[in-house]
């Protein structure tokens, strides 16, 4: 092989390497984080995906992550809206607010977990299987999908 052609290869070989690294797994997490409503799964481990008896309203917890920097979405009973920043894996979460409506002890007691959870958000990652886990200051997590 002349010195031009292994050139070609290993150029053209480092450019196919180079292309792996721009998938939709290895994106910003920024990128990442916008444009799905994430369905919340999980809440320190417990499943919360089940319908709770007797619930009024939507019993699902949402999250949407603006490109603007707005949080918002369902907390098991009330809306909710805040701001948020990510710089790397960082999250830090700002004027958090929600409705008032009152709703079960099971929905409010979700709904509680969640926004505190959210209010004490510290890291976010992204498991392989593509799903959200915000890390909260004190060790619990918020999974979501």
């Amino acid at each position: 092989m002349n010195r031009l052609t292994s050139l070609a290869l290993v150029s053209s070989l480092s450019l196919i390497a180079l292309s792996g690294c721009a998938g939709p797994g290895n994106q910003q997490p920024q990128h990442r984080l916008t444009g799905t409503e994430w369905q919340v799964r999980e809440l320190n481990g417990m499943d919360v995906t089940g319908e709770l008896p007797g619930s009024i309203g939507q019993a699902a917890g949402t999250l949407n992550f603006g490109d603007d920097g707005r949080l918002y979405g369902r907390a098991f009973c009330n809306g909710f809206q805040g701001g948020y920043r990510l710089e790397g894996d960082k999250l830090e979460t700002t004027g958090m607010a929600s409705t008032m409506m009152l709703c079960t002890p099971a929905q409010m007691e979700r709904e509680q977990l969640m926004l505190d959870m959210l209010g004490n958000g510290q890291r976010i990652e992204f498991t392989p299987g593509g799903e959200l886990v915000i890390h909260a200051n004190d060790g619990r997590t918020l999974t979501a999908r």
